[in-house]
């Protein structure tokens, strides 16, 4: 409500503050503390409160009485009641929280609250943080304090603020509740909630998700994900992981904002700013992606013989609290699995791992390697377990191993993994029915030729034919999901 009146300006003590007295059919709209804004016609603008000089009124600042000369001056007054506070804005982006609002909204360092800060009733930044304390050496007690942008320094706004409730919801999952242990954080609404650790940069995440939704995405960035460092990052080498990790990626992180960045190896010694322009045509044409940076290689060693025709998109936010809630959700998701055994989630989660680091290398069979290193070698073998799917972990260098699982291991377990292999990456996909076709198990299936003796007797043991080696219900259902498979690739 804003209430209009006219009056004469009083000279309130011998600095030059002025001071205005409410009308007395006024009075019953205010309180003494609230604070208002008043504006003096026409354009005159400032922050006050109701105070009490022998009768309710309100002080307008020396400076503003000096500098329009409005000493005994007859003005029009509109004052408006703010909800919130006002408060200058420091050069370093401060600003201190009346006592008052701290009382009221009961708050204590570390605290979350979300900020609106206003000029002229317009919101012009809003901002969840922490509340923080500091000691004024000329009130000697301690204040609590909250950092805003530096650009807003030295104007003096309106803001308003709300605590964030920091106790964990009946709504909220147990895996949830386990990650919000180790972070610092306060719930935006029922499915969101801000997270804190020390001086990092904070992120507002999504809560309503189950590790059964994230498994292949988190085993997709095991493979090709950054978990170390100060930023973080997933690297998608074809347009469909693109699309899929960007979408995931938006899904947990509801304040993403990630940089885009193609690298490219220049086997053909093209013109850079050619290619810069041809690969960000070509990704935003198929992703909706706007690239923002391109690192333009020089071919060199292996890096020839993997080219990929149209480079790889790296997905980097320069947060490195998203590197913490990451490694969170992993280690949470790698503890599920190994103490629940959870078999599918496994195998979700390996699926993912394939997506990165997976390939089908030899032409003539049928198998997937799976390259690692030292250290995630064990973490993946001891998930492999859970799967029931076999398979060889080798040792090919100081710090590269390979997991290797053989294409009647596929095929045994193709009802699990058909809708999962390489499904982002269709070269690889395609690759892998091709070998597959050359399996002597697979060849008997789809194609009716005749097979050595061991391999009959694999397939007898496993259910894809009877004793006398025809084929039974589950052969054919294994070998019609093959063909059709093998159509739609084109194999």
């Amino acid at each position: 409500m804003e209430i209009k009146f006219t009056v004469h300006i009083q000279k309130a003590n011998k600095g030059g503050t002025g001071i205005i007295y409410l009308p007395k059919e006024k009075r019953s709209f205010f309180n003494l503390g609230n604070r208002v804004q008043i504006r003096l016609f026409p354009d005159i603008y400032f922050f006050s409160k109701i105070i009490k000089y022998s009768r309710l009124g309100l002080y307008i600042p020396k400076n503003i009485v000096k500098t329009h000369k409005l000493l005994n001056k007859e003005v029009s007054v509109w004052v408006k009641k703010i909800r919130g506070f006002y408060a200058p804005v420091a050069s370093d982006g401060r600003i201190y929280l009346p006592y008052d609002i701290v009382k009221s909204e009961s708050l204590h360092r570390g605290d979350i609250i979300f900020i609106k800060a206003m000029d002229n009733h317009r919101v012009i930044y809003k901002k969840y943080s922490k509340v923080y304390t500091a000691t004024r050496i000329k009130r000697n007690r301690k204040e609590f304090i909250y950092y805003l942008d530096k650009a807003l320094s030295g104007r003096i706004l309106e803001f308003q603020i709300g605590k964030l409730s920091q106790i964990p919801q009946d709504f909220v999952n147990p895996i949830v509740k386990k990650l919000l242990e180790r972070m610092h954080y306060g719930f935006v609404d029922k499915d969101l909630a801000i997270i804190f650790r020390g001086n990092k940069v904070p992120a507002i995440i999504n809560l309503n998700f189950k590790l059964s939704g994230l498994a292949f995405y988190l085993g997709a960035y095991f493979a090709d994900g950054t978990r170390k460092g100060n930023s973080w990052a997933i690297c998608a080498s074809t347009f469909e992981q693109a699309r899929y990790y960007l979408k995931m990626h938006k899904f947990l992180i509801k304040d993403s904002n990630p940089e885009f960045t193609i690298s490219y190896t220049n086997i053909n010694k093209t013109n850079s700013e050619k290619i810069k322009d041809q690969l960000a045509q070509i990704w935003e044409n198929k992703t909706g992606i706007r690239i923002n940076k391109f690192r333009i290689r020089k071919p060199k060693g292996k890096r020839f013989l993997k080219w990929n025709k149209y480079g790889t998109l790296i997905i980097k936010e320069h947060r490195q609290i998203l590197l913490d809630f990451y490694n969170a959700l992993l280690r949470l998701l790698v503890k599920e699995i190994l103490l629940n055994k959870d078999k599918k989630l496994a195998i979700d989660f390996i699926c993912g791992v394939m997506e990165g680091d997976g390939c089908a290398p030899a032409k003539k069979r049928g198998h997937i390697m799976v390259a690692t290193n030292k250290k995630d070698v064990f973490t993946l073998k001891d998930i492999f377990k859970i799967t029931q799917i076999k398979f060889k972990a080798v040792k090919e260098g100081k710090n590269k191993y390979g997991i290797r699982i053989g294409a009647l291991e596929i095929v045994k377990n193709f009802y699990l993994l058909e809708d999962k292999l390489f499904t982002l990456y269709p070269k690889r996909r395609k690759a892998l029915f091709e070998r597959l076709k050359t399996v002597g198990a697979i060849k008997f299936l789809i194609e009716d030729r005749g097979s050595t003796n061991w391999v009959k007797v694999w397939l007898r043991s496993n259910g894809f034919v009877d004793k006398n080696y025809e084929i039974t219900k589950n052969g054919l259902n294994l070998s019609n999901n093959l063909l059709n498979e093998m159509a739609k690739l084109g194999v």
